[in-house]
């Protein structure tokens, strides 16, 4: 039953209602994760003429050395759902028993969801929604949309009448004492090539057409792509405009102004680890790379997205935790993920063990539960000695 999403239970072990309020408001202390599709051309019916490889990143610091990540393969006969999915799961080890809480997956069809952080979102029980004439409508906690969507539906469009058939809140308890209010967005695809992002602003539900496929964190995703248009300075091409001014001057220095090295037409890209600067990098980078060398095919897209999540990994330490609250600690890129839903591939990487592993949803046997980790204790290097 679809309207039997208030069970919260993320794992197979029950959870009390206390420590899923304390679990949903440890997740948004992630706050610098990316997202970005990459295009490549496809020939099959019912397709868009182009298939996508989604690379995205979770960054979430070990908060209180509470946190792991596991790979699990869930039969739908073990969620209670359609279909089964393949999802990393954020492991919280709190007393009684560790729990589980999935931010990114895909399941049999190719139908893929992925949640990012967004400390703006005001969910439906924040505002008067629930007073509205709909108000009999069953609630989703909104750490629970991502397992919800993956195990019940089969397309974007059949997740956003999902999402129309419920409320998604925040909930209550002692959370909202102790932390400040954050939450999450979500990115959703399926094998046509549709994309979409589903935000909750101000008690509602915002849903945009994602033509830019690349989506970070705060701000929201209107106020991204209007940031978009500051940076309309970069371009694809070598500086030549200024040449006209070139003179030439005295010791040694040649003629000036010219371009000395290259990298120049990227002047002013911003570098830091921000939400906005790492959506501008994604969206200009992407462009400029398949303008110079569009991918063919899907392990050309899966390059492409490897280089580009490597520009937005963040490493230990590099950025700041906030002072307050107390559980922070400095983000960092715990792993990367990308996934073609066309082809049914669900590739993960660590943040030790940077090679690429792949779960081929295709001939996975999706009917047993099946679990690899994250980090597999080595460095993956290959000695070729």
């Amino acid at each position: 039953n679809l309207a039997q999403a208030d069970s919260d239970d993320c794992s197979t072990t029950a959870t009390s209602s206390g420590m899923k309020v304390l679990i949903a408001t440890l997740l948004p202390l992630a706050r610098a994760c990316s997202y970005v599709e990459v295009p490549f051309p496809v020939a099959s019916e019912g397709s868009s003429g182009s298939a996508y490889a989604i690379a995205r990143t979770m960054e979430l610091s070990n908060i209180g050395g509470m946190v792991s990540y596991t790979i699990e393969a869930v039969p739908a006969n073990a969620s209670g759902g359609k279909y089964a999915f393949v999802a990393p799961f954020n492991v919280f080890h709190l007393p009684p028993s560790p729990q589980k809480v999935a931010l990114e997956g895909m399941n049999e069809v190719g139908f893929t969801a992925s949640a990012l952080a967004l400390e703006e979102s005001v969910y439906e029980d924040e505002q008067a929604s629930l007073s509205e004439p709909d108000a009999g409508k069953p609630t989703v906690r909104y750490d629970d949309v991502v397992r919800q969507l993956l195990m019940n539906c089969d397309s974007v469009q059949a997740a956003l009448d999902f999402l129309a058939s419920v409320h998604v809140v925040r909930g209550g308890g002692y959370a909202k004492l102790l932390f400040r209010k954050e939450g999450l967005h979500w990115a959703l695809t399926d094998s046509s090539g549709r994309s979409v992002v589903v935000e909750y602003l101000q008690g509602k539900r915002v849903v945009s057409e994602n033509a830019p496929r690349v989506m970070t964190n705060d701000p929201n995703l209107e106020w991204q792509w209007r940031n978009l248009n500051t940076h309309v300075n970069l371009s694809p091409h070598f500086p030549t405009e200024n040449n006209f001014l070139e003179v030439d001057v005295d010791h040694g220095v040649g003629r000036v102004p010219r371009a000395v090295g290259h990298g120049w037409n990227l002047h002013g890209l911003p570098g830091d680890s921000s939400p906005p600067s790492r959506f501008v990098r994604l969206f200009y980078l992407r462009g400029y790379a398949m303008r110079a060398a569009a991918p063919t095919d899907s392990s050309e897209a899966i390059v492409l997205g490897t280089a580009l999540l490597n520009n937005v990994f963040i490493p230990f330490g590099t950025v700041a935790p906030e002072p307050s609250p107390s559980l922070d600690r400095p983000e960092f890129t715990p792993y990367g993920i990308i996934k073609i839903p066309a082809e049914r591939k669900f590739l993960v990487r660590g943040y030790r063990n940077t090679q690429w592993r792949q779960i081929d949803l295709a001939k996975l046997d999706l009917t047993k539960a099946q679990a690899w980790p994250l980090e597999d204790g080595s460095l993956g290097i290959a000695d070729i000695t």
